[in-house]
């Protein structure tokens, strides 16, 4: 499925420092059959070949996608809330995070023209440094080069 424009536009472009930020809710399953929600940034989501990319650090949330391959990404921008719906086809590790080339399973675009506010946080150096923003780039950039050259087969899918 391709991914819509206006969602490509909201995950791509990496975190701005000094900027607020939108803090993405993605959801996992966790064993006992439960949500498990983890936020992720823009430093940790990107957009390639119609594939979603997301970088985990949460051990948690890694299990879950290993165990289930399956993801569900909220994202908010003016009066449209989408929800996504993605399952793991490829994957990459690097120390202690989890890279997850993602194909989208379901999108639905919701919206009542009411404004809307995503959660949201400041973009400092300080954070950068703590989820190891430079890590999550290069774990984005081996998975869109694999996007790219749709050699899935390199990369070790989970789930």
């Amino acid at each position: 499925m391709k991914i819509p424009e206006d969602l490509a536009s909201i995950l791509q472009g990496g975190a701005v420092l000094d900027s607020e930020e939108q803090a993405f809710v993605f959801l996992t399953v966790d064993a006992a059959g439960f949500p498990h929600p983890a936020l992720l940034s823009r430093a940790e989501l990107g957009v390639s070949n119609d594939r979603v990319l997301a970088v985990v650090a949460s051990v948690r949330t890694q299990n879950n996608l290993r165990r289930d391959g399956r993801a569900g990404l909220v994202a908010v921008e003016g009066t449209v809330a989408h929800y996504a719906k993605l399952r793991v086809v490829s994957s990459v590790e690097d120390a202690g995070v989890l890279g997850g080339c993602f194909e989208l399973i379901e999108h639905k675009r919701d919206s009542l023209a009411i404004p809307l506010a995503p959660i949201t946080f400041r973009a400092t150096q300080d954070i950068a440094r703590l989820e190891r923003w430079e890590l999550s780039a290069r774990v984005l950039d081996a998975l869109g080069e694999a996007s790219a050259g749709r050699d899935e087969s390199t990369s070790s899918a989970i789930g």
